[in-house]
């Protein structure tokens, strides 16, 4: 099961995922509102196993520290080339004029190709820098989705001029590791609409080569 919850002042997508049968679930990227995801995770009665972070910017992680003093267990996860940005997202925010909580510590520090479990649905990550340094996508073979973070967008790609981005690296993570995935996958990036790998393929100017 997937839930979508649209969070915090830049509207990130806030992904809701479960095992029917366990209750077992992942949260990806509580960027804020985390009273409102608390509720729905209460409404389904959910057993949040990991919250997982696609990256450290202020935005992604807003919402956190609600989620974890309530859900005890759960624990924080991302790429640890990201770590120092996490900690560091009360002062970025403040920048946007966006209040952010002070983060606490994760417990797992991910790394490409590591595999996170919630009952029967399995999490690969798969490292993607581009956007930060730790930008990470995360795919659910199975059910075919592909959590992309604000690495590849419907018709877009993550912006590149904040620290830790680069055009050329986020294009060669595209390249190499998102695209030779089937067209049918589902792409559920950390804002705007879903798309699919096929869709993208074909029509993202930036991967057509289109967009200057």
């Amino acid at each position: 099961m997937l839930q979508t919850i649209t969070v915090g002042a830049l509207e990130v997508n806030c992904y809701i995922l479960w095992d029917g049968a366990t209750k077992d679930a992942f949260v990806i990227d509580p960027g804020g509102d985390g009273d409102k995801i608390k509720m729905l995770i209460a409404k389904e009665r959910l057993k949040v196993r990991y919250i997982v972070l696609t990256h450290g910017h202020f935005d992604h992680v807003g919402g956190v520290v609600v989620l974890k003093s309530s859900l005890g267990g759960a624990k924080i996860a991302i790429h640890k080339d990201d770590v120092g940005m996490m900690s560091e997202s009360h002062e970025h925010g403040v920048i946007f004029g966006v209040k952010t909580p002070q983060q606490p510590s994760p417990e797992v520090l991910l790394e490409d190709g590591q595999v996170l479990k919630a009952g029967g649905l399995s999490l690969k990550v798969i490292h993607t820098p581009g956007h930060t340094n730790g930008g990470v996508c995360l795919y659910e073979e199975k059910e075919g989705l592909l959590f992309t973070g604000d690495t590849l967008f419907a018709g877009s790609i993550g912006r590149t001029d904040l620290n830790g981005g680069s055009h050329k690296v986020i294009m060669d993570s595209i390249k190499k590791k998102i695209l030779p995935l089937a067209d049918t996958i589902k792409v559920l990036p950390g804002h705007g609409p879903d798309s699919t790998i096929g869709r993208e393929r074909k029509t993202n100017p930036f991967i057509s080569g289109e967009a200057v």
